[in-house]
Parts: structure tokens; C-alpha cells; sequence
């Protein structure tokens, strides 16, 4: 059974229609949320899956109580339960992306089940929308692709500057960027294969800064005026067009929910914000502030210096609430100010940061980036996978930047640069300080990429898990194969001897065991062929 109870006392019942149910909820009048309620039985269930957590081991159990808040702003209405053997076991979603909703499913242990509701706020904009209960036998993946197209929707075009891979300065330098920092540095950048530019925090103010346990505590009190910093940047347009005349695209940093208290925004506009403030700013509050002043400033900033685009970020700052709904209002601001940049430039180029790439946000940016896991290639991979689970191969889905400690392993470095693959590459190291041997890793897996992109990006991706996280990623299309290994016990079950080259990477622990064509080591120097080194790669055909 699948119960509907509105706020206005009016309820709804649906029975279950075998292994899949998929009901219409109709907005009622004098109804402001309506509460959908089921259970889901946890016979066989070892695992979940939900996009509001990281990956990792603590994706891989059973809780009393689990949340998901979703909405435009912040992650998607669906929720998925499996076996070890990834087994799919009972999905519950909804086709309402947009609204402010939470999803909470509740251990009831003498009955075996999660009890599950969902409340969805309702409001004058809200269609029919669709609850889904997914109890069919076959892989949850294919279940969560089975939710994207009940979506329906639209083929969305991107620039094809948004599948190129992405130099990056935030790691790198932090809020010490400057004009002659990415002058000198886009030239290596470009050489190694990176042709489009992000010039991250630290534009928009004087002080040259590093991120510390001391300066977090303010590191944000000048945000909000988006002007460019004279001291930093003292050429800006043209130095905008030097860089673009040497073949790479032009994108900066900006956060329009972030107030900071020393920025004249703040000061201008009292009342405005939620007074919850951290880190030196505080966040606009999206259902009172009129934020077309801003869309404003920010399409200018793009148009007047001639940029490709906008890294924006930090959308999800002020989360889908069903108390306080925000997510609408959040959505007006992403609207107005992506389709105000499109409408100045149509291949403009539009980053979103992992928690709100989500499939109602592929409409407004043009490129979907893991979340923050500097130095941690593992992360980043198991990030970039949760990423492609989300949007599939809807969408240009972009690595975190790698970032490594200076005197880093080949192996090491080897591994960030493969762990990127399932993804856009992105870097965001200090290019003028690595070594040559740094260099021909970086050059090696980009070209890569670029050799394979579309395999990568259009292909066909399945993921192998364990009990743990993530073990194997494997793409194809009719011409070709690629495997990334993390467990080497799941590396014969990735072969197929079906005439197609697979091109195979290996960030396990172990060298692979396999005779193989055109295998290199970490330095992707030629081996002898008899195995797949550490972090080395190879063709098998």
C-alpha cells in the first residue's frame, strides 16, 4: 500500500501493482505538503545507496534512520536498497525534482522493514508528480537508470568546450592567485593537454592567502561585490584575452549565496540573510532578498571582461528545508543568472559543484564536478562514480582536481591521473614546480582522455561494488572497452574476449596477472607485457 495525507486532511491510497508501482500525486487545493508513506521490506537487503552521502564504507549498512533532503539546490528523490550481490531489493523515488522534500526511511526491526515517507512541500508551481517503488529483480543500477528516464527528460546540447579537460588554480594556490601565477602557468597547462582555465577564490579581494585552521575562521568576510582585485589582477580584460589567445577558455569563481560581512552587499542589504553566520559571511536568505542586483553584476563581470563562463558555487549552501521551503526561490537565482550568461554567450560554460548536479539542475550549468578530495585519488574516484550513478551519461561529469603532495610517487601520481577517467580530467597543482617525469603522467592520461572521449563520456558505464566501496568501473560501446581496476580479484570477471581492444588500468594494490599488448608501468614507460604493472596500464585485445 502507498498512502497519500495532505496537509488538509485529504488522503490518498494506492495498492501496489507487483514488483513496480508508479502512482500520480495531484497538487490539492489548501494542501501546502503532502506526506506519502510505504514500506520497504529488508529480506536479502545488505546495502543503500542515496546521494546525500559520500562514498565509502558508510554508504554500506543498514541505519535505524536515514534522511535525504531534496530540491532543486540540493540532491535527487531517490533512495535505492540491495543485496551484496547488487541485487536490487526495493527503490523508492519521486519524479519531483524541484521541491523541498524529505525522504526518511525507518528501521522497524520486529517487522523486518523500512517504514518510508516522503513529504513533499507543495506550492502554486508544483505539477502531478510521481512516487516510484521499484521492487523489481535486477541490478539497482539499472534501476536508478530505469528513474532517470521515468523523468523524461529533454536531450540537452553542451558547448564542446564542457568535455575538455580543466586547469584548475584553487589547490594550487588557494587565495594567493594572481595575474602573473596564471600567466606563467596556462602555457604548461595548455602543453599538457588542459584548454580551458578556472581562476578560483581569490580574485575578488587583496589579501594573498592560504586556507588554515586560522584564516577559515574570516575567509570569506569580502565575498559579495565580485569586483576584481587591482593588486592581483592589474590588467584583467587583456590579460583574460592573452590567455585566450593561446588556445584555453576563460572561467572565474563565484558564490552568490555568500554574504560576506566586510563586502558592501552585506552592508547594503540589512535583513537580507539567514543570521547563521560561519566563516565570516553570512547566507542570503533566497525567499526575501531581491538578488536581481546581483545576476546582474555577475552577467556584467562575465560580459565586460569577455569570459567563457562561471564556476558557481556553493548552491546547496542553504539546503532543501520542508520547514522553511527554499528551493524554488534557489532556483529562480540559478535560472536568472544561467540563462542570463547563456543569453550573452551561448557556449558559455557553467560549472556546478556534485550536490546540486543533479538531473533538474543539467538544464542550467554545462559541466557536473565531484566534490573537494585533494589528495585523495581514491575519493575522487569514488566521487566521480557517485557523479555518473546520479546523471548517467546525460551530462559532462568532471573530476575533482587532482592535487598531490610535491615529491609524490610516480605510482601515486599515476593513480590520480587514472582514478580521474571515468570523468573530464581536471588538475589543480602548482604546474611551474613538477618534474619532468610529473609531466609525462599528466601529458600520458590526458591524452588518453582525449583518445577515448567518447567512449568515457557516451559509452556504456557499470560499476562493481564490494561490501566496502567501490572495486571496478567498466565503460564500452561497440568499439571499445575500458576498465579501471581498485580490487584485483575483480579484474577476470572485467575481460570479455569479444574482439573489441579494452584498455586497462590498474589502481589495485597488485600488478595484474595477464599477458598483455602495449602495457606501460606507473611512468608510462613500455613493459615487457607479461602483467598489468602497479599503476601501470595496458591494451589487451
Amino acid at each position: 500500500m502507498i498512502k497519500a495525507e495532505y496537509s488538509n486532511g485529504m488522503v490518498k491510497e494506492f495498492a501496489k501493482t507487483g514488483d513496480y508501482t508508479r502512482v500520480t500525486i495531484t497538487p490539492e487545493k489548501g494542501a501546502d505538503r503532502v506526506v506519502i508513506r510505504t514500506a520497504i521490506s529488508i529480506i536479502d537487503v545488505h546495502e543503500l545507496w542515496l546521494t546525500s552521502l559520500v562514498s565509502g564504507p558508510e554508504k554500506r549498512n543498514l541505519p535505524w534512520v536515514i534522511e535525504l533532503d531534496s530540491g532543486t539546490d540540493k540532491n535527487m528523490p531517490f533512495v535505492a536498497t540491495f543485496n551484496s550481490a547488487g541485487v536490487n531489493r526495493g527503490c523508492f523515488a519521486t519524479t519531483n525534482l524541484q521541491d523541498d522534500s524529505k525522504i526518511r526511511f525507518e528501521m522497524n526491526q520486529e517487522m523486518g522493514v523500512y517504514n518510508v515517507t516522503c513529504t513533499v512541500t507543495l506550492c502554486d508551481k508544483t505539477e502531478n508528480f510521481d512516487v516510484i517503488l521499484d521492487c523489481r529483480e535486477m541490478d539497482w543500477q539499472d534501476a536508478l537508470a530505469d528513474w532517470r528516464k521515468a523523468l523524461a527528460l529533454p536531450a540537452y546540447t553542451y558547448p564542446e568546450a564542457a568535455w575538455n579537460p580543466v586547469y584548475c588554480t584553487w589547490y594550487a594556490v588557494h587565495g594567493a592567485v594572481t595575474q602573473d601565477f596564471v600567466e606563467k602557468t596556462c602555457p604548461i597547462a595548455k602543453d599538457l593537454g588542459f584548454t580551458t582555465l578556472i581562476v578560483d577564490d581569490g580574485w575578488c579581494y587583496d589579501d594573498m592567502k592560504r586556507v588554515s585552521p586560522t584564516t577559515i575562521v574570516s575567509w570569506y568576510e569580502m565575498i559579495g561585490d565580485w569586483n576584481i582585485s587591482a593588486p592581483k589582477f592589474p590588467d584583467f580584460k587583456n590579460h583574460v584575452k592573452r590567455i585566450q589567445d593561446m588556445g584555453m577558455k576563460y572561467m572565474i569563481w563565484c558564490a552568490p549565496h555568500l554574504w560576506g560581512f566586510k563586502s558592501d552587499l552585506y552592508k547594503n542589504n540589512p535583513g537580507m540573510t539567514i543570521n547563521n553566520p560561519i566563516e565570516g559571511y553570512d547566507k542570503m536568505d533566497v525567499n526575501k532578498a531581491d538578488f536581481a542586483p546581483l545576476v546582474s553584476k555577475l552577467r556584467a563581470l562575465a560580459k565586460d571582461n569577455n569570459l567563457d563562463g562561471l564556476k558557481i558555487d556553493f548552491i546547496d549552501i542553504v539546503p532543501p528545508n520542508i520547514d522553511k521551503p527554499n528551493a524554488r526561490d534557489t532556483e529562480e537565482l540559478v535560472e536568472a543568472l544561467t540563462s542570463g550568461l547563456k543569453e550573452d554567450n551561448p557556449d558559455a560554460l557553467i560549472e556546478f559543484r556534485q550536490c546540486y548536479s543533479t538531473p533538474v539542475t543539467l538544464k542550467y550549468a554545462t559541466q557536473f564536478r565531484a566534490g573537494d578530495v585533494p589528495f585523495n585519488w581514491i575519493m575522487n574516484f569514488g566521487r566521480i562514480v557517485e557523479l555518473r550513478l546520479a546523471l548517467g551519461n546525460l551530462a559532462p561529469v568532471h573530476a575533482d582536481p587532482a592535487y598531490w603532495p610535491f615529491g609524490e610517487t610516480s605510482e601515486n601520481v599515476a593513480r590520480h591521473m587514472m582514478a580521474m577517467m571515468p570523468a573530464v580530467p581536471m588538475i589543480s597543482m602548482d604546474l611551474t614546480r613538477l618534474t619532468d617525469t610529473e609531466k609525462r603522467i599528466i601529458r600520458y592520461y590526458v591524452d588518453m582522455y582525449n583518445a577515448h572521449r567518447e567512449l568515457i563520456n557516451k559509452g556504456e558505464w557499470k560499476f562493481l561494488f564490494g561490501l566496502s566501496d567501490i572495486q571496478a568501473a567498466i565503460v564500452e560501446n561497440e568499439k571499445e572497452r575500458m576498465v579501471i581496476i581498485c580490487d584485483h580479484c575483480r579484474f577476470p570477471e572485467c575481460l570479455k574476449n569479444d574482439g573489441r581492444p579494452t584498455y586497462v588500468m590498474n589502481l589495485s594494490a597488485k600488478a595484474l596477472p595477464f599477458k598483455c599488448e602495449n602495457a606501460v608501468d606507473a611512468e608510462c614507460n613500455p613493459t615487457d607485457g607479461s602483467c598489468i604493472p602497479l599503476a601501470g596500464s595496458a591494451v589487451i585485445k
